[in-house]
């Protein structure tokens, strides 16, 4: 049988994974003589020769046996002549092709269990070294500076090779074969122990002697791969105190690591699904229901779920080797507003106040990227922030021939990227409220950019629609210095096209509900309670909360109870309202009886903002509970009123959503509902009024939108917006519209809330410049 040359090219997540030395051990197993390399758009080439019948063989074996952390998109062959120019077959030298990246680039991957065996492994160079990895396993975007994916390009390029590494990185049977991140305790990054002013604690067990300060209630700064985490004791009311003192975070609930699944089920509920998240390479924080009083109740106060994950690094497993504890806190270490630390200096400048101790290590952080934090509603993922462990993975969309960058929003932000098929996010950014998160925000698009090898501006830039959002500012400079289109995105159609974008949906139109806290309106109002008929060209308004005043702005937001009182204001006199919210005004207003008459006289003025925000009801239902008077985090109000709420019966209540229709618009009415809760508060259970209140609005949106889809004839309905976290609301209107025969999309690969939004205003844009 005569010989022939194939030149195959693959695309797909294909680069970082130890793809090249996958493709060496199948072409050696098929008889194949030529050469693996990587490309500088991430794909990677094959050329091949030997007999027909075993190149098809050898391209069986690639698509069947790919690792697991790769993921083949297309692989593409084309025969040639047979020219017997090959001795063996090799993993050839990158070539930098000089085009845009049409693969995909991996996220960072946790340790594997290979690597954690060399760990324990005293015969081995690895035993106790924190940096041990493989070709399957480490940093990979918090690695890389640019591409193809090599160790000069990575933050590696530091760190040569001792002759145990060469060897091992140049023999196709070891696993360590062509992995770029290859290091051992002898030629590797190192280690060391600070105290607070930053002297070097000479000992011989640096994770010995941090388990043990830890042990001891100390607050300890640890580097890891994309960034610097405080830790703590997390069974402690003590050290939890302290660390929220120092933090100035009252109430913001505290990510866990746990070393094992058994130390999780200690103090939480672990489902099928939820496991399969938490155990993957992905290693993201998942939201977990509390059973046993293990932990304290401070690492999440006053909700009933916790957010947990498992070690991803070898620095973590060492750690837990010497501390006897069901979970550690491991949060962000950053100073409030500001991203978190990356480097040693920014550690030791940024959280001298913070920590007692720092463990850090001599290795660039090339990407910042915090934890990616989801939960599972109804066995899919709803991310709450998406960043490591999943950045750069991108969002397929339906092609296109331009390039676009979009902002996103204002809180618990992302940007993007588009380019064909694709959209690229950005690692979360946080909220974009000071120049130094902006410039954080302008770095990671940059890095991005740069990863993606684009070297044209972009055909147009997206933002959001609200003036004075900083990143709506940027972008307006962006297109101004660039001269190139700027599409500025209503608020909650960002969110509905997000929900399109995920699924390719092309231009039909859908019914979307988009719930939130807030988003700035047309009509100059705060939206938030929003059903639209929506395509990517277009929207129009056909259903949404009740208006309720909002004196004071952000305030109202801020004070849940000025929320409640001015909600009331629609349907009560002043004096009725008075009468029943008497006993709760010296504690809820800082300005008590002053505040609360000025609150009443500019909501009853025509000119006073006015909101349909879900989530500024859900904060009013939290006040009227005593639940909380004053928001210390993003969404805390809605977040303990669901927890409060899963204690309760929301059948108790007898009471249905009143649904008018004004013009073309149905409104869902809330201000007679909170008047209604308001004056009988003290009838039911606060568990029966949380639940009762979160079904009413869930029912009361699900009863509208199936009104606009009779109206229109829709019947594919879209959720987005942050609420949609909120596992009661999302499956209550879920279910209710599948009853009725109504095809249900939400967000899976994106943050239902803002952290999702840029991907909507690209969908968005890039259909205004087609």
């Amino acid at each position: 049988m005569s010989k022939t040359q194939a030149k195959i090219t693959i695309t797909g997540r294909v680069q970082g994974v130890g793809f090249r030395p996958f493709i060496h051990r199948m072409a050696t197993r098929n008889n194949l003589k030529g050469y693996v390399k990587n490309l500088g758009d991430a794909g990677v080439e094959v050329k091949v020769e030997g007999l027909k019948r075993d190149i098809k063989h050898f391209i069986i074996d690639v698509e069947r046996n790919a690792p697991d952390v790769s993921e083949i998109q297309d692989i593409n062959v084309s025969y040639n002549d047979y020219q017997d120019n090959f001795n063996e077959f090799i993993i050839d030298k990158s070539k930098a092709t000089g085009k845009i990246v049409t693969g995909i680039y991996p996220p960072d991957i946790g340790i594997c269990p290979d690597c954690l065996q060399d760990m324990n492994d005293k015969s081995s160079r690895w035993y106790n070294y924190p940096f041990t990895a493989c070709a399957w396993c480490g940093p990979r975007f918090a690695s890389v500076k640019s591409l193809p994916y090599d160790r000069e390009r990575t933050h590696m390029s530091k760190f040569p090779m001792c002759k145990h590494c060469t060897e091992d990185y140049y023999n196709p049977k070891n696993r360590r074969f062509d992995a770029q991140g290859i290091t051992c305790s002898l030629c590797g990054p190192k280690m060391t122990l600070y105290d607070n002013s930053g002297t070097i604690i000479e000992v011989e067990d640096v994770f010995k002697e941090t388990a043990k300060y830890i042990k001891k209630g100390r607050i300890v700064a640890i580097k890891g791969i994309g960034g610097v985490h405080l830790s703590s004791l997390a069974t402690n009311d003590d050290v939890l105190e302290e660390l929220r003192y120092r933090k100035n975070r009252q109430n913001q609930p505290y990510a866990l690591m746990s070393p094992d699944l058994k130390s999780v089920r200690s103090f939480a509920n672990l489902g099928e699904t939820e496991e399969i998240h938490l155990t993957s390479w992905r290693n993201p924080v998942v939201l977990l229901k509390k059973n046993y009083k293990v932990i304290s109740e401070l690492v999440a106060p006053g909700l009933d779920t916790v957010g947990v994950m498992l070690p991803y690094t070898g620095i973590q497993t060492l750690i837990f080797k010497h501390v006897d504890e069901p979970a550690l806190v491991m949060t962000s270490g950053n100073k409030r507003g500001l991203p978190m630390a990356i480097t040693n200096s920014a550690a030791f400048n940024e959280l001298n106040d913070l920590a007692d101790y720092f463990l850090l290590h001599n290795r660039e952080i090339v990407n910042r990227a915090d934890d990616s934090v989801l939960r599972i509603i109804d066995k899919e993922p709803a991310f709450i922030r998406r960043s490591r462990g999943y950045v750069p993975d991108p969002i397929n969309i339906n092609k296109t021939k331009n390039i676009a960058i979009a902002l996103g929003a204002e809180l618990r932000n992302a940007a993007a990227i588009a380019i064909g098929d694709k959209v690229f996010m950005t690692q979360y950014l946080g909220d974009i409220e000071n120049l130094e998160s902006l410039e954080f925000e302008k770095e990671a698009i940059k890095k991005l950019n740069d990863l993606l090898n684009i070297t044209r501006n972009p055909d147009v830039i997206a933002c959001d629609l609200h003036p004075d959002y900083m990143t709506s500012q940027y972008a307006e400079v962006i297109s101004q210095k660039l001269e190139v289109p700027l599409i500025k995105s209503q608020h909650h159609h960002a969110h509905i096209a997000s929900v399109l974008a995920e699924n390719k949906i092309t231009d039909e139109e859908v019914i979307g509900i988009a719930l939130d806290g807030a988003g700035y309106g047309e009509d100059g109002n705060i939206w938030g309670g929003e059903i639209l008929k929506a395509s990517y060209l277009s929207y129009n308004r056909l259903g949404h909360l009740e208006y309720l005043p909002m004196p004071g702005g952000d305030l109202c937001s801020y004070y849940p109870y000025r929320m409640l009182i001015a909600g009331l204001t629609n349907f009560l006199p002043d004096e009725e309202i008075r009468d029943i919210t008497k006993n709760h005004i010296n504690h809820a207003l800082p300005h008590k009886n002053i505040e609360f008459n000025l609150i009443l006289s500019q909501s009853r003025n025509e000119s006073v903002l006015k909101t349909s925000s879900f989530g500024r009801v859900l904060d009013s239902i939290a006040a009227l509970n005593g639940i909380t008077y004053y928001r210390t985090y993003e969404g805390e109000p809605a977040m303990k009123l669901e927890s409060l709420a899963a204690k309760g019966n929301e059948s108790k209540i007898k009471y249905n959503p009143i649904i008018l229709k004004n013009n073309e618009e149905y409104l869902l009415n809330t201000s007679k509902m909170l008047s209604y809760l308001t004056k009988n508060q003290n009838k039911f259970k606060k568990e029966d009024i949380a639940a009762f209140g979160q079904k009413y609005l869930a029912e009361g949106i699900s009863q509208m939108a199936l009104k606009v889809s009779q109206d229109t004839g829709i019947d594919n309905i879209i959720l987005s917006g942050g609420v949609f976290v909120n596992k009661f609301i999302t499956l209550y209107i879920k279910k209710s519209l599948e009853r009725n025969d109504c095809k249900v999309l939400r967000n899976i690969k994106v943050p239902s809330g803002d952290g999702g939004t840029a991907l909507g205003q690209i969908a968005i844009a890039l259909h205004h410049v087609i």
